[in-house]
C-alpha cells in the first residue's frame, strides 16, 4: 500500500478513474484461487460499473463469491506510477433508472477518451448492445467502500528537506 505521502485525494481518485478505460478485476474460483480479468469500466458516483457475459468465468466466480478486487494503474517509470485499488462485493445492477445513468456516463466517457472500439467493425458495437439487451451480458457494480490509492509523483516533495 502507498504511504500517506503518496495518497491521492478523493477528487484525484475520481479524475484518475474517469480518465482510464481498463481495470483488472480479480475474482475467486470455488477453490479460492484468484483469477485476474481485464475489463472496461465506468465510474458512476461512488461505484465502478462494468458488464460481462453471463456465461463467463468471471461472472460464475462472482455468483459463487461476490468478493472482488479492482486494480487500475498507469505509469512507465517509478515517479509516474499512479493507481487505485478497490476491494468490495460485486452486485448485479438491474434497476432501469440506474442502468440508464450508467449508459449515459459510459457514453460521456467514450466521447471524452474514446470508446476503444474505433478500430472495430461497426457491427461489433451493435452486437454487444444486442447481447446486453438479450440478457447474455449482465451489468455489475462494485461500490467504492475500500479504496486505496497511490501517486508516486508526490514522493519527491515528501523527501525534500527544508
Amino acid at each position: 500500500m502507498a504511504t500517506k505521502a503518496t495518497l491521492m485525494t478523493p477528487e484525484e481518485v475520481n479524475d484518475f478513474l474517469d480518465s482510464h478505460r481498463t481495470l483488472t478485476l480479480v475474482t475467486l474460483k470455488k477453490d479460492g484461487a484468484p483469477v485476474a480479468h481485464a475489463m472496461w469500466f465506468t465510474r458512476v458516483g461512488n461505484a465502478i460499473h462494468f458488464n460481462t457475459q453471463t456465461s463467463s468465468l468471471k461472472y460464475k466466480n462472482i455468483v459463487g463469491d461476490s468478493r472482488v478486487c479492482l486494480h487500475i494503474e498507469a505509469g512507465e517509470s517509478y515517479l509516474q506510477l499512479k493507481g487505485v485499488m478497490i476491494q468490495g462485493h460485486c452486485v448485479k445492477v438491474d434497476d432501469p433508472e440506474e442502468l440508464a445513468h450508467v449508459w449515459a456516463a459510459r457514453e460521456k466517457k467514450d466521447a471524452r477518451i474514446g470508446s476503444g472500439l474505433e478500430e472495430m467493425p461497426q457491427w461489433f458495437g451493435g452486437s454487444r448492445t444486442q447481447r446486453v439487451e438479450s440478457g447474455k451480458r449482465i451489468n455489475l457494480k462494485v461500490p467504492m467502500e475500500k479504496v486505496y490509492s497511490w501517486d508516486f509523483s508526490k514522493i519527491r516533495s515528501h523527501y525534500v528537506k527544508s
